[in-house]
């Protein structure tokens, strides 16, 4: 698993907020129990006391200690008794009183093993998903709402098979790409096709379930994505922020990269497009990209040093069909 730090930070910040609020309010009521208890008090001063005399003889020189440890055993042991059975007779839980971990597993430290522990785990991810909410509607996007129904059944000799055929097989790589991240075969895909036949749909999916599998998925458009670089590149007032969201792009474990071919292809932005897709490849990262534009016309429209990358390094998704939006809209009518 790999995770943006920033999520990590936040998931830390919450785990933090939630055992210091969790601890606030055992406080608060251990604060009541001793004003409706006032022997519980005394009964812990004399716990800790027993504790203290036990340490003391421990690290006492030049006599046996034996003895005294266990006589100060015998009277915390007395002690704790009489404190539960005062706890219970007024039917408190002793265990709401104690300061237990929220994670068992690490006892909030958030590591386990020299790892991330899941508690931390869990919550970067759910500040990954959160991030994609904000750009994608994610309880729409979910491979069971793609509805092979709008591609036409009848076989097509120009295609050798049936629209509804192909885009059944481009379904099935995609779920296996989410189900075997990182280790497909392919570790980029180029999803092209006209518009309106599930292009950003399916490359959706893909961030969401790769993110639910606990990888840092970062989604965003060719405009946007592009915006980013030029703001580092020419210094604008958010070229920090900007730089970050750069970092963020080429270091993902995977990036959606949607709607390829409706930037402004400027040199500068051939040049970003170089940057991008090079540093992913040599570091290994995973690309996925949707596109109007298919290999004929990444080529025309792009240097050779992108389009050869992306030629020979993606494996390519053609999408077949009628615009879906136009189907709904002509079926609504």
């Amino acid at each position: 698993m790999s995770f943006d730090p920033r999520h990590v930070r936040e998931a830390n910040r919450v785990l933090a907020a939630a055992r210091a609020d969790r601890e606030a309010r055992r406080a608060a009521f251990e604060r009541q129990c001793r004003q409706r208890l006032p022997e519980l008090a005394a009964l812990d001063r004399a716990i800790q006391g027993t504790v203290a005399q036990a340490i003391a003889a421990a690290l006492q020189q030049g006599a046996d200690p034996s003895a005294a440890v266990e006589r100060a055993r015998r009277e915390n042991l007395s002690l704790q008794e009489k404190r539960l059975a005062l706890l219970r007779g007024a039917g408190i839980d002793p265990q709401d009183l104690e300061s237990t971990p929220l994670c068992p597993i690490c006892h909030d430290t958030g590591r386990q093993g020299g790892q991330l522990c899941q508690c931390v785990s869990q919550l970067a991810i759910a500040e990954n998903l959160q991030e994609l909410g904000r750009q994608l509607d994610l309880e729409r996007f979910d491979f069971d709402a793609f509805q092979l129904r709008w591609y036409a059944a009848a076989f097509d000799p120009a295609l050798g098979a049936s629209p509804r055929e192909l885009m059944e097989s481009v379904l099935t790589v995609c779920r296996d790409y989410v189900q075997l991240f990182p280790a497909y075969p392919a570790k980029n895909l180029y999803l092209y096709g006209g518009t309106g036949l599930g292009k950003t749909f399916l490359s959706g999916c893909i961030a969401k379930g790769v993110a639910q599998g606990g990888h840092w998925a970062v989604y965003a458009t060719a405009g946007a994505l592009f915006a980013r670089y030029e703001a580092v590149k020419f210094n604008r007032d958010d070229a920090p922020a900007a730089q970050e969201d750069v970092r963020r792009y080429e270091a993902c474990d995977l990036l959606v990269l949607d709607d390829l071919g409706s930037e402004m292809t400027t040199p500068f932005v051939q040049s970003a497009l170089y940057q991008l897709l090079n540093q992913r490849m040599l570091s290994g990262r995973h690309t996925v990209i949707s596109s109007n534009l298919d290999m004929d016309g990444a080529r025309a429209r792009y240097v050779p040093q992108v389009a050869s990358r992306l030629e020979g390094e993606f494996q390519e998704l053609p999408f077949f069909g009628r615009d879906v939006r136009l189907q709904k809209k002509e079926e609504r009518l």
